[in-house]
């Protein structure tokens, strides 16, 4: 196997390991972290941008392997056709014609891979965009119910307050009506004993006036 296509193994076992870290059952907020770290570093931005070139001459070797294996089909045709067989030439031809299989599925795989992580990692990332959305909208719902709440306390609180005072303005009515008729007593117990009173000096000097009377007459 040549340089490039050993490039190329590599390429698509790295894929596949990827490809099982990004489908595995991790924690969210592991996966959140590395998505983000994977979105947001500068080298592995690079690094991206580095494999899509590596990608564009994979595809390329995905060409290459193709018209290989239309020419030794072609060859092969050819040979049939003859009344010659030459063994050793059949044997080349199909060991070309294996290594050209082998090369068209590394190479299809490879890329076929790649499709299948950029989709992949685009969908995750666009999951844990709407999570975090979610948990902010969570929180915020939350923070307007614990709002909310605490107006229902307050309205709560200003009921008793207000039911509190319509009892004290009650008692004070009950008290301001107690005592004007306390008032209205004293009123009344005063005009009777100044009556009591004026009736008694007036008996006082009647009885006063009889005796300078009785003593003028002796």
């Amino acid at each position: 196997m040549t340089i490039y296509y050993t490039l190329t193994f590599g390429i698509l076992v790295l894929e596949m390991v990827i490809f099982c870290i990004l489908v595995l059952p991790l924690p969210s907020h592991w996966r959140r972290a590395m998505l983000k770290f994977a979105s947001t570093s500068p080298a592995v931005a690079k690094a991206i941008h580095g494999l899509k070139i590596i990608f564009a001459f994979i595809f390329m070797l995905f060409i290459d392997a193709i018209n290989r294996l239309q020419r030794i089909d072609s060859s092969e045709a050819d040979s049939d056709r003859s009344m010659h067989h030459d063994y050793s030439y059949e044997a080349n031809n199909k060991a070309k014609k294996f290594y050209a299989q082998r090369n068209l599925y590394l190479t299809g795989f490879t890329l076929f891979l790649s499709l299948i992580l950029e989709r992949t990692s685009t969908l995750l990332i666009q999951v844990l965009k709407r999570e975090e959305e979610l948990d902010d909208l969570k929180k915020q719902t939350q923070s307007t119910t614990d709002g909310q709440q605490q107006l229902i306390n307050k309205e709560d609180n200003y009921k008793n307050e207000i039911a509190s005072l319509k009892d004290e303005l009650k008692q004070l009515k009950q008290q301001e009506r107690d005592f004007e008729t306390l008032k209205k007593q004293v009123a009344q117990q005063s005009a009777e004993y100044n009556r009591l009173a004026d009736e008694r000096n007036a008996l006082e000097n009647a009885a006063s006036g009889q005796k300078a009377e009785d003593r003028k007459n002796i």
